[in-house]
């Protein structure tokens, strides 16, 4: 293969995509992402928005753009009200593939950044102040009914739980529910990103009691978010063999290339330092597709006239 970069993108998912419209500043919408993401005949996205869910958005993304697939999800953050079990339950009937724990109104995050209000990270309007949102209940180690419940639900549902912006300890306790409650499809979110970063030894354990880790390109190639060399998480996926864990991009900042554009530069990087193609491969594609229900091997579905192409609605 003369680029081995541009084939992991064939058949890709982004697990982790932040567009527009949204309450943080983003450089290309749900239209943009697709239109760019059928370039590099990517598979799908999954859609992410700190404040809203996108089931609706991943709609009619699907009815502009058939030959990528757009996955709905939702964050349990304070804009959605928080741990609400209503809120999971009904986006998940709207047809979200993912449940995100709380992001940036996590009380763990508040704490980590020392930043309760905005705006901050690229969001121009200030919020309502409000309390974190945790797992726990005041004990610091009970876990809330309402997050039982929502492990329950995902369970229920067969779709997948991130654990978004939580601490270690909350993590932990999060993943012992879900198992209990029969949750299959477990992702720690970011694992290599900031608050949320982990220690090898931590995803060992973690992913011996079912959890995929969850690697974000945004840690490598934004500008904004840049904080990890590649030949680290090199090392990490090599240790691990590629085996449980999915890929995302994490990118949407104003700063930063497109989504695809930014895993097609962590890819390329991770070859040239020497990790096996069939380990990417596996984050890229295979795990992805494992994780959000999806049948194995994929080709795009032809345009109207028969051959690959972009399909837009009539005017």
């Amino acid at each position: 293969m003369d680029r081995p970069d541009l084939e992991l993108l064939k058949g890709a998912i982004d697990m982790h995509a932040h567009t527009a419209p949204a309450l943080f500043k983003r450089h290309i919408d749900d239209a943009d992402l697709a239109e760019i993401a059928t370039g590099f005949g990517m598979r799908g996205f999954v859609l992410k928005d700190h404040d809203a869910s996108t089931t609706g958005r991943a709609y009619y993304v699907n009815r502009m753009f058939p030959r990528v697939e757009s996955f709905g999800a939702v964050v349990l953050n304070r804009s959605v009200g928080g741990l609400n079990p209503y809120v999971a339950q009904s986006a998940i009937h709207y047809g979200a593939k993912v449940v995100w724990m709380p992001s940036n109104h996590s009380k763990y995050h508040a704490g980590y950044f020392d930043m309760p209000d905005y705006p901050q990270f690229g969001r121009p309007k200030r919020q309502l102040p409000g309390e974190g949102v945790t797992v726990f209940e005041e004990d610091g180690r009970t876990l809330t009914r309402e997050a039982r419940t929502i492990c329950e639900i995902v369970a229920e549902n067969d779709v997948a739980l991130a654990t978004g912006h939580l601490s270690l300890a909350e993590i932990r306790a999060l993943q012992d529910a879900a198992v209990e409650a029969g949750v299959t499809r477990f992702i720690v979110t970011h694992a290599n990103w900031s608050l949320c970063k982990l220690d090898l030894d931590v995803q060992r354990e973690l992913i011996a009691k079912g959890a995929t880790m969850e690697y974000v390109a945004c840690s490598c190639v934004s500008p904004i978010f840049w904080e990890q060399q590649p030949g680290e998480l090199a090392e990490w996926i090599t240790a691990l063999r590629g085996e449980n864990i999915v890929l995302g991009s994490d990118l949407g900042q104003f700063a930063g290339p497109p989504h695809p554009e930014g895993l097609r530069m962590l890819l390329a990087a991770l070859l040239d330092i020497g990790v096996p193609y069939e380990y990417l491969e596996k984050m890229a594609k295979q795990t992805p597709a494992a994780v959000l229900g999806l049948e194995p091997g994929w080709a795009p579905p032809p345009d109207a006239a028969g051959e690959p192409g972009l399909v837009r609605p009539s005017q």
